[in-house]
């Protein structure tokens, strides 16, 4: 579905592809090649003159055809690409390309670079999405709906109250990219068994030139068979388009048309049903649960990669060639899709006052009742009173005379949200204090 020319859009991004497509793998490990010899030349490793022809590559497009080719003859990740650079080389340079690497070094540190990338991009849509849902809970601080529990009519709340609840969460995942930014950045050199042995003692000198040139964090250990920064990321990669469902599920529910509170903007040429014209379907809504989804499998599959066998093994670790660019389509598509339904999301104002007309004031009349009655007494007496309200079809105000104060019963019309305006409030104050020290690139 991702490489679909018709359905593609809805399960991935123009610029997922620009991260995850053929041509950008190869130049990623490219990049990182040439930034290897450039280290290596740096510490006195291999000629100054070799790095330079080597770099001399860097952006260059590569035979896509050729390098497959190879890759299938010689059985090998990488060889079919080794084998095309030194073909680009001067015979002086060409024994210099890849010098005492490993596959993991490149594929391990390109995909980190691949991690920077993708999450640079989630990051941008969580942001931006956060954003939007404070600047929508401000405006509707105070714009009373219903709030509903196990699928039923509660008791008041604001629709603003719902809108930082879902802000407040996003901001936590930010919260987590930016704590965990430094241990997910890291790059890869190990050579054959992460011992950096072939470098002699210059091994961690070169790792440390390597990482900065490529602007990631070196390790204190070579991670061959450690996982777990892949897994992380993947996670909260899942989280984050989790918590995207839960917003978007929230949306589909509320459009359902004998609710009406939200809906999806839609396009003057989108069409809901070739049978029944009069629908508008909840498109984006229900394809972000579906992204969702998919993250959560994806990334426990990730986690399944956690166990490695010895310092090398190449059932567990490949499966994140797969799954990982898969996973990160899924919740690039989910977070972009999730923008376009926030930034569009039409309120009815007057469908929330509508379903709130339904909704008694049994809370409020609970608790002023407590005061007199003691708290369990009144639940009981409200209890069999609305029991029997909808078993005899007898007005509430009628089954409450014996018991309840005139006083009493006169506050339920009153729609009391409680603290909700409060609690927004507190929501937003907290996210501009932290969006006032942060960036808004994933720095």
């Amino acid at each position: 579905m991702i490489d679909s020319k018709i359905f593609g859009h809805r399960w991935s991004t123009p610029e997922s592809h620009e991260i995850f497509g053929e041509t950008a793998r190869v130049a990623r490990w490219l990049e990182v090649i040439v930034t290897l010899a450039e280290a290596q030349a740096e510490c006195g490793i291999i000629p100054v003159a070799a790095a330079e022809d080597i770099g001399a590559l860097r952006g260059a497009e590569l035979p896509l055809d050729r390098i497959a080719e190879r890759t299938r003859s010689t059985g090998h990740s990488t060889l079919g690409m080794i084998q095309t650079l030194r073909e680009l080389l001067p015979a002086t340079s060409s024994e210099y390309v890849y010098f005492g690497a490993t596959v993991q070094d490149v594929s391990d540190t390109a995909q980190v670079l691949e991690m920077k990338a993708g999450g640079a991009l989630l990051w941008r849509d969580l942001w931006m999405l956060e954003g939007a849902l404070i600047e929508l809970a401000r405006q509707h601080r105070e714009t009373p709906m219903a709030g509903r529990t196990h699928g039923q009519l509660g008791a008041p709340i604001s629709f603003g109250f719902k809108l930082a609840s879902w802000a407040d969460e996003i901001g936590r995942h930010l919260e987590r990219m930016r704590g965990a930014r430094s241990r997910w950045l890291v790059g890869q050199l190990g050579g054959a068994v992460g011992a950096l042995a072939f470098f002699g003692n210059r091994g961690l000198d070169l790792r440390a030139a390597f990482c900065r040139r490529l602007s990631l964090r070196e390790p204190a250990i070579s991670w061959l068979s450690c996982r777990d920064r892949i897994a992380e990321f993947a996670h909260v990669a899942a989280m984050a388009a989790t918590s995207l469902a839960r917003i978007a599920n929230e949306i589909y529910v509320l459009q359902r048309s004998e609710i009406g509170e939200l809906r999806e903007r839609s396009q003057n040429a989108t069409v809901g049903s070739i049978t029944m014209p009069h629908k508008r379907n909840p498109e984006r809504s229900e394809q972000i649960v579906t992204l969702a989804q998919l993250a959560r499998a994806q990334s426990n599959i990730l986690t399944d990669s956690l166990v490695h066998e010895h310092e090398r093994d190449g059932r567990h670790w490949k499966i994140e060639w797969s799954v990982f660019p898969t996973l990160c389509h899924s919740v690039l598509a989910a977070a972009a899709m999730s923008r376009e339904l926030v930034c569009g999301l039409e309120i009815d104002m007057a469908a929330m006052r509508r379903n709130l007309s339904n909704v008694p004031a049994s809370e409020h009349l609970l608790s002023v009742m407590s005061a007199r009655l003691g708290k369990h007494r009144a639940q009981m007496l409200l209890q069999e009173a609305y029991r029997a309200g909808a078993e005899e079809k007898v007005s509430l105000t009628s089954l409450l005379q014996g018991f309840a104060t005139q006083h009493e019963l006169s506050g339920l019309a009153r729609v009391d949200f409680g603290s909700c305006a409060l609690m927004v409030d507190r929501v937003v104050e907290a996210a501009g204090r932290r969006r006032a020290l942060e960036s808004e690139c994933w720095q």
